[in-house]
Parts: C-alpha cells; structure tokens; sequence
C-alpha cells in the first residue's frame, strides 16, 4: 500500500480564500495552485492534499499543469456525500483519484447515527472503486458518526485492514484535543493527521509552535509510525468572513505554513 512515512505535505485549501464560499458566492477556486507550486515546493513539502475543487473546478490547462509539475498530488481531499444512497458521486470521484495520481483520498461519512449500517454499504462498495494502492482516509470529524471513534473502527474493521482504510484526526492545540481518544481506540490506523495551527501568528517561532506540537506528534507517531501530515489550517487563513481578510492570500499564509511545516518536523 503506497504510503511516505512520516511525510508532510501542504492542504491546498489553506491557501484558497474562498474555501468557504465566504470571498465570492459560489464557493468556486480563487487561487490556481499551479502558480504556487514553486514555493510550495521550496518550502520543504513533500506533496499535496489537494482540495478536489483545485482540480475538478479548474480549467484544463490549470488541472494538466497539476499533474505535470514534479509536486506530487499525495492525497485528494473529497466532500461527496454519504448520504446519498446512489453511488454515482462516490464512482467519480474514485476515478479522479486515479486521474491525479493521487496515493489516497479524504473523506467524511455522513452524520445520522441510524444510518451507520448504510454508510458502512456505501464504503465498502467505495473501496472496491479506489484504485489498487491508494489508502481510504477518512477524517474523524466532529459533526460525523466517525466522531466516535468505536463507530470508525466497527466500520472499518468490516471492509479493509489499516494498510487500505484509515482514519484523519485533527491535532488543533489551539482548541480543544481531537486526537487523544480516537488514536487510544484506533492506534495505528491513525494513518493520517490534519494540523490545524491557525491561531498562532507569524510572530510565534518554529521553535515555540514546535514545542506545543510536540506532544501530539510523539504520541501519534509512537502509536502509528506509518502516519502522514498536512499543514491544513495556518495563520491568515481566517480573513474572509472574520478578520484581516488582507491576510488571506497564498502568499502570506505559505510564509506561516513554511513556518508551521518547520515546526513539525522538529517535533516529530
């Protein structure tokens, strides 16, 4: 199962202000990634988890420069519903991650605790359309059955091994712990990890922001050494629809990424 142990790589929706649909209606991309890809890839980053709108809401000559630049497309990160009981969605987006060559795809399950047994249906049959090689990584997020992190391991448990299907949690030390309690329940198949950092401006030192990450690393890293990162929230990407919309620009949230992916390193 292809997997880069220990690997960091950038969130492209970190740096898309319109992220939310907050910048213009529409929630459509602002930012081409393809013009970002250079720094990004003097940064450090050993990839991308790509927001699936920087490819399927692009022009094609933007989404045939992603796939030709040497930063690789590690991840897709997917918002199809679980909800639907038609496959249809699910289908294609299988088949865009084989187009960007992507070595897994986020996804979230649907919120309905009576709708468990259905989303399990939907999964399974989702893993049969993944592309041999990639893993399934679904984000235990709140607001989503997976929440619970018992519920995720039943689901799970019943479809495919850690290698093939795994769980995202969240290491947000400027809110509350995300990460604690589903990597006690699931260990190593935590395989994934959203960084989410936002809070801390530019100010704060890769020294300073690495000691508050360190706890959460060493401790998911221990437990699942096979687990990947995203730099997914960075400072400046609140702007639109909060404050210092002036921030929420790729450049300047690369500028507290770097710093953020700098961070991390030392703690792991």
């Amino acid at each position: 199962m292809s997997s880069n142990l220990g690997d960091i790589y950038l969130g492209t929706v970190a740096i898309e202000p319109n992220r939310w649909g907050l910048a213009e209606p529409g929630g459509h991309p602002l930012t081409r990634v393809s013009e970002w890809l250079p720094a990004i890839s003097e940064a450090g980053f050993d990839g991308l988890e790509l927001w699936e709108r920087h490819a399927r809401s692009v022009p094609d000559e933007e989404l045939d420069a992603l796939l030709a630049s040497e930063v690789p497309v590690r991840i897709l990160s997917c918002y199809t519903s679980w909800d639907e009981p038609d496959d249809a969605d699910r289908t294609e987006t299988a088949a865009w991650i084989e187009r960007v060559g992507a070595q897994g795809v986020k996804f979230n399950v649907g919120s309905d605790p009576d709708a468990i047994a259905d989303y399990t249906d939907r999964l399974r049959r989702f893993e049969a359309e993944v592309p041999n090689g990639a893993r399934l990584l679904c984000e235990c997020h709140f607001g989503t059955v997976a929440e619970d992190p018992n519920v995720a391991r039943g689901m799970f448990d019943s479809i495919a091994d850690a290698d093939r299907l795994g769980a995202i949690v969240h290491v947000h030390p400027g809110a509350r712990d995300e990460w604690s309690e589903p990597l006690g329940v699931l260990g190593d198949r935590v395989r994934h990890v959203h960084v989410q950092v936002a809070e801390y401006p530019q100010a704060t030192s890769s020294d300073e922001l690495g000691e508050v990450l360190r706890p959460a690393a060493e401790a998911i890293s221990a437990a699942s050494p096979a687990a990947t990162w995203t730099i997914e929230f960075s400072y400046g990407m609140w702007g639109f629809g909060r404050d210092d919309a002036e921030l929420d620009n790729p450049a300047y949230i690369l500028q507290s990424a770097q710093r953020d992916l700098v961070a991390l390193r030392a703690a792991l």
